[in-house]
Order: structure tokens, then sequence, then C-alpha cells
């Protein structure tokens, strides 16, 4: 497929701006997250960030950052005018042209709360998980790793330091993450993040509490260890893991022999069992 990707790249790439410059996707967005979501979640606080009544409200900033990060590549200008062409429906003053109040308003979002929304969102859509999309009745959730890139901060340099291999200041904070993803629900259910030192397999140790026994993971050869093995046992859970070349593999009793006997044949050599 990918010699004939050219011949509809030009009708992706207009259908994706009708997409980004429509405002119907919205209010359909909100419809469908805000019953999801407690009214005094999105309230003005008492004090604090958010706490005045200003052009860029809590709710006003929450929904208009939901769009932004769903638009991929959406710059704040963009969410700005979805923003301001929703104004006046809703019979409200449209909020500043500018783009730095919006950023400002949106920095000052506090990560407890939008924690708070997200645990909440994804045990409804966990319990709302018919038996039919579960595997032999089992929930299923695939760890997955990457690497962001922060801003170029003091305190995100002194928490995500860059790599020793790049000059000071020439490059970004770097941020390891490693999450649950919900087969059945397409949701990111838990997450942990460290600095470019630490190696995912090491992370996702901070993460066994928020699976339960009978859950079912997937991960690839990175986390393929006897040990993380071990854990699902001793957790009462199934692994399904790609197997690492370097592991030994094949536990049938003459494979077993050569091992100990220090042959070079290989752990998948296949030895004929002596009479």
């Amino acid at each position: 497929m990918t010699p004939n990707f050219p011949l509809w790249a030009d009708s992706f790439a207009g259908h994706r701006r009708r997409r980004r410059t429509s405002t119907a996707s919205w209010p359909q967005r909100e419809a469908l997250f805000a019953p999801g979501i407690a009214p005094w979640r999105l309230a003005q606080q008492d004090e604090g960030p958010h706490s005045r009544a200003r052009g860029w409200n809590l709710r006003l900033v929450f929904w208009t950052f939901l769009w932004q990060v769903a638009q991929a590549g959406a710059a704040g200008r963009e969410a700005i005018r979805q923003a301001q062409a929703l104004a006046h429906p809703q019979g409200r003053g449209p909020p500043p042209d500018t783009t730095s109040p919006y950023c400002q308003a949106r920095s000052a979002l506090l990560v407890e709360r939008l924690q708070a929304i997200h645990e909440w969102r994804a045990r409804t859509a966990d319990t709302a998980v018919a038996v039919k999309d579960l595997w032999c009745g089992r929930h299923v959730f695939i760890v997955a790793g990457t690497t962001l890139t922060a801003p170029d901060t003091p305190e995100k340099q002194q928490t995500f330091p860059q790599k020793s291999v790049q000059q000071p200041g020439g490059g970004f904070p770097l941020i390891r993450l490693v999450a649950w993803l919900s087969l059945a629900t397409g949701g990111l259910t838990a997450w942990a993040t460290g600095h470019w030192q630490q190696h995912e397999p090491g992370l996702l140790q901070t993460l066994w509490e928020h699976l339960r026994p009978g859950d079912v993971w997937l991960g690839d050869r990175g986390f393929c260890h006897w040990g993380r093995l071990a854990q699902c046992l001793h957790h009462q859970m199934e692994a399904v893991l790609r197997v690492n070349g370097r592991r030994r593999r094949d536990f049938r009793p003459a494979n077993a022999s050569v091992a100990r006997s220090g042959s070079s044949g290989g752990p998948n050599r296949r030895v004929r069992p002596g009479r």
C-alpha cells in the first residue's frame, strides 16, 4: 500500500483541513464527555489560579485545550478561533484574540484536577464495557513506552535532564513514559514518568496496583523477563509477551541437559534423548 499512498495524500490533506476548521466537533465532544464530569470539577476556584472571572475561565480553557489536544498539530491560535466561534451561539462574549492569555490560563490548569477528571472517565468507561468486548471474559491491557519533550525551563531540566551527550541548552528535557492502555476501551488507564536514564521496565514496576487479579497484559520483547512473569503469578494475572531472542525458552528435558553440559548447539537445537 505504501507506493499508492501519495495518490491519496491530497484528498487526505483536504479532509484533515476540513476537520480541523469545523466547529461541529466541539459541541459533540462536550456533549459526549460533559455528563461524565461533575460540574464542580470545572467550577471556578475559591483562591489561586482560575479564581477570578476572566475571559478565559476554567471551563472554557478546559474544553478549548481538549479540542486542541484532539486536533493533532493544531496551534493555539486555531483553538482560540474555535472558542470565539462558539461564544456568540452560547450567548457570551468572545475570549481575547491574542494567544498569550489563553496560554497562561492553560498553563494554570491544576494537574490534580485534570488527573481526577481522567480517573473518573477511565472508571466510567471500564464499568461500561460489555462482556462481548472482553477477551474470554478478561480485561486486556497493553503496556507501551515512549519519550516526550518538555518545555526547556530550569525546573524541567532539573527533573528531566537532557542527554549528557548534548551541550547545555542544546536540547529539551526528555520524559520517559510508560502507560497501560485498555484493549476494550482504547483508553489510557494509568501511566508513570521518569527521566531518560530510567528504563521502561523499571517504570512498569510502579503500575502493578492498577491491574486486578485475572487481568491480562500484552507487551513487546523489551518487557520480557522471567521475573515479571513470576510477578504475574504473584498478582494472579496473565501476560502475553514477545520472547527476547536471548532468553532460553525451550524447556524440554533433552535441551535442558544440553544447556547444563555447555553444548554450543543453542537453545533451539533439536536433540534426541539418549536410550
